[in-house]
């Protein structure tokens, strides 16, 4: 197939811009917390990609920090120079530029609803957790309750779509089964180590995934919850 010279230029162009970002690697913003950031994390470590990671303060730096992002919030992946916000849209962008994404629309569009579905949920976690630290109990304690209604109904949608093959709606993993493991990871550290007794498929895709030589490298390693995200007492 022939190309004309200008085709050529941004072909070209965008070959030498993601070699660039392959080795020199990602850059990870994101507070001190696991939370939102944590999937992306995961992900990075599955896919062996460099990266480097900026943890912000929750409680000294993210004030001072918080108009340096388009968006005002966090996590975001610096690609190439450019800002990249929101979980699931890095999460979705790593699955596909690096080949662990559902190719079919439907279907991955489907892995997608549990995504969201966690985020709903984490409204509700975070919301107990800026409660507790203004000192309103009450306020945390209802916010807690309505994330311990609510996670059954999302644990019991995983189980019913994880293939015979351990995946959600896959024969193959994707960054949904990562991504959604770095979830139950953080709602087992909320919840307790036996919050998926009931789910035996969920289970299984939560060792599949932390039994990853990346993941459980990671686990030995990462930094202790904070302080502000310490579930005791409150759940």
């Amino acid at each position: 197939m022939q190309y004309s010279s200008g085709t050529r230029r941004r072909l070209l162009l965008v070959a030498v811009s993601e070699l660039v970002v392959t080795n020199m690697g990602y850059e990870l913003q994101y507070m001190d917390l696991r939370a939102r950031g944590e999937p992306v994390r995961w992900l990075l470590k599955v896919l062996k990609l460099p990266y480097t990671e900026q943890r912000i303060d929750v409680f000294t730096q993210w004030p001072l920090r918080k108009n340096d992002f388009h968006f005002k919030v966090t996590p975001v992946l610096v690609v190439d120079g450019e800002q990249l916000h929101q979980t699931t849209v890095i999460c979705r962008y790593l699955g596909k530029k690096h080949q662990l994404a559902s190719l079919d629309l439907w279907t991955a569009t489907r892995q997608e609803e549990i995504m969201e579905a966690f985020h709903d949920i984490s409204y509700y976690v975070g919301s107990a957790l800026v409660a507790r630290a203004l000192g309103n109990e009450e306020l945390a304690k209802s916010n807690a309750e309505k994330v311990k209604e609510r996670l059954p109904v999302v644990l019991q949608n995983i189980e019913v779509r994880v293939s015979e093959e351990g995946w959600i709606l896959s024969p193959e993993k994707t960054w949904v089964d990562v991504a959604v493991a770095a979830y139950l990871d953080i709602y087992r550290d909320i919840l307790g180590t036996t919050l998926l007794e009931d789910y035996p498929r969920t289970k299984a895709l939560f060792e599949a995934v932390t039994g990853l030589p990346p993941i459980a490298a990671w686990l030995d390693v990462r930094p202790p919850l904070h302080k502000f995200e310490d579930p005791e007492g409150l759940f």
